[in-house]
């Protein structure tokens, strides 16, 4: 495990209101460079079915208007 995402779960502990899943997922958000954390959003972002292209198309947004 990184160092910087340890240190980052190590000060989560002191939350009360998450649990340890959510504790993971914001120390490895908190411990991300700003390039990570954008490939992390784009692919959560996938993952729900959304896309550029898709949502362009879905929305009916057309560059050549």
């Amino acid at each position: 495990m990184k160092k910087k995402l340890r240190l980052a779960l190590e000060k989560l502990q002191k939350v009360p209101d998450l649990d340890e899943h959510e504790r993971i997922l914001f120390a490895r958000s908190l411990s991300a460079t700003p390039d990570e954390r954008w490939q992390m959003n784009l692919a959560h972002l996938r993952s729900l079915g959304f896309s550029m292209r898709s949502a362009r198309e879905e929305f009916a947004f057309n560059s050549q208007e």
